[in-house]
């Protein structure tokens, strides 16, 4: 019968599914094996480099972070130097005159300054200097209670909220407790616009910036200005709600603290929806949080050109391996169509078919194969007849194996308490099977093992009263007792020429000859033996063994049986 067969364009034939041409495949695998390849180089490389690219990315901006809540502190500890300079014991005795010009002297060096109160030891204001309001002598306006004198004279400096005058700019009140026992409180008005120089000056890259955010999470200093000045909360921000909540549990109340911590760095959405590599550190003392942020695309940069420099490298592995795979395929596919020719012809009953392929490789060796396999065919061929009366007579003697260990198992099963039934059909069956002469089977009883079960012609009444004053015990002189002692199959080729052998010619007579002996095992341990004798000298078969086997594997079974039976009833 000729073979279905692709025709030479690659189209199918009829009835038959499309099939792929031999170059696409190899070419297929090629380029898979070398994408493979790439795939893994790059993607290692990349994320190497990412994970190199955003740890220096991450220290850089906690670096910046730290320094800019620095910054922020010094122009805040600027102001309580200048201020410290109208809060020593002698100041207060001043006269009112002086006191007013060293205000405004301390108004002009600090810009950022609004406005400064002084407050005596009751908390009444005795002096006020403003640029957004006149000036007021002797008010004696009451600030006891209020926490800018209570906080001050409690702690000595004070810090209070930010908080959004007129509408739009953010000032702070900073208040200093005079040196000595009820010497008053020196009060200043902050306009923290001015801290937007300090962040302006901040830069991460070339658009990576800094901005900060109060307590609250409201913006205090921004780059963009107007964002600060129409009071926008950035607390709705993931990164600035983890990083409020984190000082909040960190740093309760507002004491002041030795540096800036700085928090972790992570990638974040900025305000305007970007994707940015942040990181924040708090300032000390008034825990205002100072944020460091730039693009993400910036930051990993770097990872981004590794990723284009693996792609082009990708496309040139897939072009070089799409060539090399075409041309070899191109080299191997004359002596496939020889072989799938010779395939033809051998299917169609041309048995002397033989190919003479002289390629050097696995081709020339499949070749070598296919002769071999005709030279097969054209032999079994020639012989099929002797080879199917073989086979049939092994057939034979496998359903003969089943239907006796079928037979048996009937008897396992209507003998559940009673074994002898079994043993002597276990025994009747072996003999039958192995084309012995007789057959025994001995089980456990206590140290000893007695025999149960016989079949056979060589059963004589001599070796059965024999073997029933002398039950098996493990050693050389009985082939039941060598199972025993080694828990292994045991074999006598001849006892005639075995010295160890240790039963009376007397009682065996001279029929026995050769003996086998296959244990009878339960958890590796020996709980019997099933022997067979033969007339003739010499070794038995492997199959017959393997008969035995099948044979001692069901006596098992059937003893396990009937001790559960036993169990069970008992």
């Amino acid at each position: 019968m000729a073979l279905d067969a692709a025709s030479e364009d690659g189209k199918s034939t009829p009835g038959r599914a499309w099939r792929v041409p031999l170059a696409a495949k190899l070419a297929a695998a090629l380029v898979g094996l070398v994408v493979l390849v790439l795939l893994v180089n790059g993607a290692v490389n990349t994320w190497l480099n990412y994970n190199q690219a955003k740890d220096a990315a991450l220290e850089v901006q906690q670096e910046k972070a730290r320094s800019a809540a620095v910054r922020v502190g010094e122009f805040l500890a600027d102001i309580e130097m200048q201020l410290g300079l109208t809060t020593g014991a002698e100041w207060r005795f001043a006269k009112p005159d002086q006191q007013r010009y060293d205000f405004i002297r301390l108004l002009r060096q600090v810009p950022a300054i609004t406005e400064l109160s002084y407050l005596d030891g009751q908390g009444k204001e005795q002096l006020k200097v403003s640029r957004l309001e006149p000036d007021s002598v002797g008010s004696g306006k009451d600030f006891s209670t209020d926490p800018r004198f209570t906080q001050a004279v409690a702690e000595k400096i004070w810090f209070g909220p930010v908080e959004f005058r007129r509408g739009s700019e953010p000032y702070m009140t900073i208040a200093l407790a005079h040196v000595g026992k009820n010497s008053g409180v020196t009060v200043a008005d902050v306009n923290l616009k001015l801290i937007w120089d300090v962040i302006s000056a901040i830069r991460v890259g070339d658009k990576g910036y800094a901005f900060v955010v109060d307590g609250k999470g409201r913006l205090i200093a921004h780059p963009d200005l107007s964002l600060v000045l129409r009071d926008t909360d950035f607390s709705q921000l993931p990164q600035v709600r983890q990083a409020l909540d984190a000082n909040a549990r960190a740093e309760p109340g507002t004491a002041a603290t030795p540096g800036p911590s700085v928090g972790a760095a992570e990638i974040a959405t900025a305000f305007d929806g970007a994707e940015v590599l942040t990181a924040y550190a708090v300032a000390p003392r008034t825990h205002w949080i100072v944020f460091v942020q730039q693009p993400l695309s910036e930051a990993l940069a770097a990872v981004y050109t590794s990723l284009v420099q693996t792609l082009a490298l990708l496309g040139l592995g897939l072009l070089l391996a799409l060539t090399a795979g075409g041309l070899l395929a191109r080299r191997m596919v004359v002596p496939i169509r020889r072989l799938q020719q010779g395939a033809e012809k051998l299917g169609a009953g041309d048995l002397t078919q033989r190919l003479d392929i002289h390629t050097g490789d696995e081709i020339e060796t499949l070749a070598d194969r296919f002769n071999q396999m005709a030279g097969r065919i054209q032999e079994s061929y020639e012989t099929l007849e002797a080879k199917v009366e073989a086979r049939t007579r092994d057939l034979n003697e496998s359903l003969q194996q089943q239907t006796a260990t079928a037979e048996v198992l009937k008897v396992i099963s209507g003998s559940a308490f009673d074994l002898q039934p079994v043993f002597d059909a276990l025994v009747s069956s072996a003999v039958e099977l192995c084309n012995a002469r007789s057959g025994l089977i001995c089980i456990r009883d206590g140290e000893v093992f007695r025999y149960r079960g016989s079949a056979g012609a060589g059963q004589t009444e001599s070796l059965m009263t024999y073997l029933e004053h002398h039950p098996a015990t493990p050693g050389r002189g009985t082939i039941a007792g060598r199972v025993m002692l080694s828990g292994h199959i045991e074999a006598i080729p001849d006892r005639l020429d075995d010295a160890e052998f240790a039963v009376p010619l007397s009682s065996l007579g001279e029929e026995a000859r050769a003996l086998l002996g296959v244990p009878l095992l339960r958890n590796d341990a020996v709980e019997g033996v099933l022997i067979v004798s033969r007339l003739e000298p010499g070794h038995f078969a492997a199959r017959q063994i393997e008969v035995l086997q099948t044979f001692a594997a069901q006596a098992v079974i059937a003893i396990e049986n009937a001790r559960l039976f036993e169990e069970v009833q008992a």
